[in-house]
C-alpha cells in the first residue's frame, strides 16, 4: 500500500544522532499505524476517510515537513517520503471516494387454487431500488408500464418466463390435476441484477441470482458464473436435471443479465433528478457552547445518496442521521448533522454524492488563514525550532 523503502533504517544513518532517534521513532510509530490499517469495505456507509488513515497521514505528513525545514537530510530520503505523502493521498482518495449500486429485481407468485379460495393465482412485480416500477396486469394478460416513458422500456423486457409456465411449473410440483388440487401451494421466484457505479462513470455487475422457492423453502438457484442450476431441495433434483440440459433456457438466462444491467444504466439516466441542499445550524440541546449543523438533501431520485459535512476539507464525525426518507413527489430527502463549536462558523461544507456526481453547498464564510491552521503552523514552527536545536547540540 505504501511505499516500504521508507520503512528501512538506512536512510537515517546520515543524520544526526538525536534527529535519527526521533526519525526512527516516528518510523515505527508510522509503521505500526499503517500496517494496522484494517482494508475498507466497498459499502457506502461509512466515512471516507478513517480515523487510522488520517493519523497515518498525520504522522506521514510531520516526517516530510521535519525534513524539509531541516536542511541536513539527503535528498533521496526526502524524494521517498514526498512520493510516500503522495501515494498516500492518491490511495485515500481513491478508497474514499463513494459508489454507487442499484438494482432491479423481479418478484413472480404463483398459488395452487383449492376449492373456495378466491383471488389471482399469478403476480409479478418489478422493483427499481426497491420502488416499484411495474406490475403483471391478470385482466390485460400483460405487464403494466404506464408510470414510465415506453423509450425507457424499448430496449428491454421482462424475463421470457410466461404466466402458464409458472403455472405449469407449480401444478407439476404440488402433483395438481387440470381439475384439482389438494390444499395450498406456493412458487416464488426472484430475479435480479445489480450493478456497481464507480465515481468515473464505468459500470459492472456485481451480483446477479435466480432463484426459486417452493412453499416458503429454498427450492433451486442458478449460478451465473458457472452456467448451472444448484438444488436447495431434494424435491428439485429432477428439475435442476432438466434445466441443465436446456442450454436455450440457460443462454436466454445470460442474455437477461446483459440486458437487465444496460437497462438500469439507461433507466438510472432518464429519472435521476439531482438534490438541492441546504445547511442549517441550531442549538445543541445539553451544551450551550455547541451548535448542531445539519445539512438537507432534498428533491433528488434515486434514492441511494451520500453525505458527509467537511470542516476545511475534513469530514466530520456525524451526530446523526435521518437516513433517506420519501417525499410526496416521488423524490427522497435526507438530513445528516454534526456537532460544532458556537464560536466557529467558517468552512463548513455539505458534500452530497448522486448519481455519480457530487454537489456541494457551504455554510459561514470561508478564512483561508483561521484558528486552526495558525494551530498548526505554530505546531510546526515549534517542533522545527527543537529540532535544531538537537541538531546543534549534537554538532557542539
Amino acid at each position: 500500500m505504501f511505499n516500504q523503502r521508507i520503512f528501512s533504517a538506512a536512510p537515517y544513518q546520515s543524520l544526526p544522532g538525536a534527529v535519527t532517534t526521533m526519525c526512527m521513532g516516528t518510523r515505527r510509530v508510522l509503521e505500526r499505524k499503517c500496517t494496522e490499517q484494517r482494508p475498507l469495505v466497498t459499502d457506502f456507509s461509512r466515512s471516507p476517510i478513517s480515523a487510522q488513515h488520517r493519523h497515518c497521514l498525520q504522522l506521514l505528513m510531520s516526517m516530510w515537513c521535519f525534513l524539509c525545514v531541516f536542511g541536513a537530510v539527503s535528498s533521496k530520503l526526502e524524494m521517498d517520503l514526498t512520493f510516500s505523502l503522495i501515494e498516500l493521498f492518491a490511495y485515500i482518495g481513491l478508497r474514499g471516494v463513494y459508489s454507487e449500486r442499484h438494482h432491479l429485481l423481479f418478484v413472480y407468485t404463483v398459488l395452487t387454487k383449492p376449492d373456495g379460495v378466491s383471488g389471482p393465482v399469478f403476480s409479478a412485480v418489478c422493483l427499481y431500488d426497491d420502488t416499484w416500477i411495474s406490475h403483471y396486469s391478470n385482466e390485460e394478460q400483460t405487464w403494466n408500464r404506464d408510470r414510465f416513458d415506453p423509450e425507457i422500456w424499448r430496449y428491454t423486457r421482462e424475463p421470457d418466463d410466461s404466466r402458464d409456465w409458472f403455472i405449469n411449473l407449480l401444478n407439476t410440483l404440488a402433483n395438481c390435476t387440470s381439475s384439482r388440487c389438494d390444499g395450498l401451494h406456493t412458487l416464488q421466484r426472484r430475479v435480479r441484477c445489480e450493478v456497481h457505479k464507480h465515481p468515473d462513470g464505468a459500470v459492472m455487475n456485481v451480483n446477479a441470482f435466480d432463484e426459486y422457492g417452493y412453499d416458503g423453502e429454498d427450492f433451486i438457484f442458478f449460478n451465473y458464473y458457472t452456467m448451472q442450476w444448484i438444488d436447495k431441495s431434494p424435491k428439485a433434483k429432477e428439475t435442476k436435471m432438466k434445466w441443465d440440459s436446456d442450454r436455450v433456457l440457460n443462454h436466454h438466462l445470460q442474455l437477461y443479465l446483459k440486458d437487465c444491467m444496460d437497462w438500469i444504466s439507461t433507466y438510472n439516466a432518464s429519472i435521476s433528478t439531482p438534490p438541492a441542499l441546504h445547511m442549517f445550524a441550531s442549538a445543541a440541546p445539553h451544551d450551550q457552547s455547541e451548535l448542531i449543523l445539519t445539512c438537507l438533501a432534498t428533491g433528488f431520485s434515486p434514492k441511494l445518496i451520500e453525505m458527509k459535512i467537511t470542516l476545511n476539507n475534513i469530514t466530520l464525525k456525524p451526530f446523526s442521521s435521518s437516513g433517506v426518507r420519501p417525499n410526496d413527489n416521488q423524490s427522497f430527502q435526507m438530513r445528516a448533522s454534526v456537532k460544532i463549536h458556537r464560536d466557529e462558523k467558517q468552512g463548513y461544507e455539505c458534500h452530497a454524492l448522486h448519481s455519480g456526481q457530487t454537489f456541494t453547498t457551504t455554510w459561514g464564510k470561508y478564512d483561508h488563514i483561521n484558528s486552526q491552521t495558525l494551530i498548526l503552523c505554530a505546531k510546526l514552527l515549534y517542533s522545527s525550532f527543537l529540532l535544531r536545536l538537537a541538531a546543534q547540540n549534537w554538532y557542539l
